[in-house]
């Protein structure tokens, strides 16, 4: 049975000739949605998506707002793919619309970041992964209404160097999202911005989450009379990690 309508955050994925007069009218990539558990408890496996409602009209909305006047398109999607475990589109700005205009420069800038899908899912099984999930539109928002949204540009250096760390595990992504969370909460001042570069101190910590991850599957695979040694010892592991 399918449900209510949810909602998921996006980001840019900025190349080097985003910025700029020259860049305006151009397509500019972004990540709309990703697979792992998000903030809901749902894993958006890729292979479950269906893009033909949306590909059928690809259409740019502001602020999931899509009724009357107010409510025309920004721009559009010129091209929607699944790239690995994500959902990409290519999005072009409506160049005859002064506020499409507007709503472009404060992402070529770097002052918005943040794009929002609006899909809906159904037959959802008890890891949180649905049998399938439709995707409905795609809307530029200064904020997400994903209750955990970040702005992700600047993330991605720390992102990918989690994901290599933390290799062929099954729950790699979710993994690579709690580490990702708790240096942030270590920063003190929220979520990484974009331009964030990765420090020192946070290569290090991860580091060290990766390997004590590592020796938690080393120590796996013992006796149930084992397990509350075993309960132990990662616990010892997680806090040497810092998580």
């Amino acid at each position: 049975m399918k449900g209510q309508r949810h909602y998921l955050r996006g980001y840019v994925q900025r190349a080097d000739d985003d910025q700029g007069d020259d860049a305006a009218g151009k397509p500019l990539t972004i990540v709309a949605a990703t697979a792992g558990r998000k903030g809901d408890g749902l894993n958006l496996t890729m292979d479950g998506a269906e893009l033909g409602r949306f590909d059928a009209n690809p259409v740019v909305g502001y602020g999931h707002s899509y009724w009357g006047r107010d409510g025309l398109p920004i721009g559009r999607s010129d091209k929607t793919w699944i790239d690995g475990d994500a959902l990409k589109m290519a999005i072009v700005f409506d160049q005859d619309d002064d506020f499409a205009r507007k709503v472009e420069r404060k992402y070529r800038n770097k002052i918005m970041n943040a794009f929002s899908i609006g899909f809906d899912v159904w037959n959802i099984d008890d890891a949180g992964v649905p049998e399938g999930w439709e995707l409905f539109e795609v809307s530029a928002v200064p904020l997400p209404m994903d209750p955990n949204a970040i702005v992700e540009s600047g993330r991605e250096e720390q992102l990918a160097l989690v994901r290599g760390l933390v290799g062929d595990r099954p729950d790699a992504e979710a993994f690579a999202q709690a580490v990702m969370t708790h240096l942030e909460q270590l920063q003190g001042t929220g979520p990484v911005r974009a331009g964030a570069v990765l420090s020192k101190k946070n290569k290090t910590l991860v580091q060290n989450a990766a390997t004590a991850l590592q020796e938690l599957l080393d120590a796996a695979g013992g006796t149930d009379d084992e397990d509350d040694e075993r309960a132990a010892h990662e616990a010892r592991l997680l806090r040497l990690a810092g998580l």
